[in-house]
Formats: structure tokens, sequence, C-alpha cells
């Protein structure tokens, strides 16, 4: 890595950038909407929910139903999610040797709740290398697709905005990231390149092999 990075703080996505999550809620978001009879594409599933708040979510489920979500809903997909993701989760493939080398301090900003970001760090014994270093939607008054977060997270480490680089797998975030004046690449690792170019990504990168070459340049 070069002595000299141009950035002075890394902001990471926790699902489908730290932990690869994305595939696994997916899936159940996925197995429990057609069990209320709502027919929907995969891919077209990803497109529509990837990214969002849970609050957001649901409010995209009843839109689909167009009528309330059944009143355990919530708490049976976070069960559902969190025992497959107990079966299941890993790591990004590649994102511990990546934190290993990065020599510019680093943080997770996600619209995911703090319990579910200390669930899935935990699991994947990733939790150590983010104490202090953790930021949620519920932080803040908006979340992402808005800059709150991420200005939230710049602010805690005094760090002007356009000296930070934001990694994100979702439009949204790319959204937040650029609205926080912030560059910002796309991890595509399982989220198409061109979504994250179309939604104003800097670059794009498929591996976190290539992770650490991005950091120290600013491209």
């Amino acid at each position: 890595m070069p002595h000299h990075s141009p950035f002075e703080l890394l902001i990471l996505d926790c699902d489908g950038v730290v932990v690869d999550s994305e595939r696994i809620t997916t899936r159940v978001l996925f197995e429990m909407l057609g069990e209320l009879g709502v027919s929907i594409e995969l891919a077209d599933l990803e497109l529509k929910f990837t990214g969002h708040t849970f609050a957001r979510t649901v409010e995209l489920i009843a839109e689909l139903l167009a009528a309330p979500l059944p009143r355990d809903f919530a708490a049976e997909y976070r069960d559902r999610t969190f025992a497959a993701m107990e079966a299941e989760l890993k790591p990004v493939p590649g994102i511990e040797r990546a934190l290993d080398q990065i020599k510019v301090p680093y943080c997770i900003a996600s619209n995911g709740p703090h319990a579910k970001m200390r669930k899935t760090l935990g699991l994947t014994s990733l939790l150590s290398r983010f104490e202090g270093r953790l930021f949620s939607s519920a932080d803040v008054e908006r979340g992402k697709p808005y800059p709150d977060l991420y200005l939230f997270a710049a602010r805690h480490f005094g760090i002007r905005p356009s000296a930070c680089l934001v990694v994100e797998d979702s439009a949204s975030g790319v959204v937040a990231a650029l609205a926080a004046g912030m560059r910002v690449y796309g991890f595509s690792g399982s989220t198409p390149d061109a979504r994250l170019l179309e939604a104003g990504a800097h670059k794009t990168f498929r591996r976190m092999s290539e992770l650490l070459s991005l950091v120290g340049c600013a491209g």
C-alpha cells in the first residue's frame, strides 16, 4: 500500500460489504413474501429492497400487499434471518486481510440497527475490529439515502467529508455518500456494477483484495 492515502477515513457499509448477509436476508424475505402470496422475481426483490432501513422495507412490502403486514411479520423476519445467519453467515471474502493492511481509520455506517450489526459482526468474529466505530441509522434523524449517517460518522472522527472514502453495495448508500460530499466506491460482489455506477459511484470493484490499492489511490 502507498505510504500516503488521500483519504483520512474509510467508511464501510456492513451488510454485503463486511459481512456476506445480503444473500441470506434477501432469501428469507423472498420466502416470506411468497408465503403472503406476493409474486416477485428474486432479482426484482433485490433491486427494490437492498440498502433500505427495515422501516422502509416494511413500507415497501405493505405497498406490494396493498394491505398492512401481519402483526408478527417483523418479529418472524428477524427470528428467521438471525437463525439463517447463525448457520450460514461468513465475512465477505478478503475483508479481514484488507482491514489488516489498511492504515487509515475505518468504521461501519449501516442502515441496520446496532443490535443487528453486533449480531452479524459477532457471528463472523469481526466485532472487535469495530468496537466504538459502529454507526446506525438509529443514531440520526434520517437513514440512507440521506447523507445524515455518513456526516455523523465523519463528525465523530473530526474528519471533513471530502477526506472520507465510502464503500457501498447499494444504490441508496451510494446516493447517501454523494449527498454527504464523500467519494464512494461501489462493491459489486453481489450487486451489478451498472446499478452502482448509475447511482453515481466513482468506480466499482468486485474483490476485496482490490480495496487496499483503492484506499491508497484517489483514482
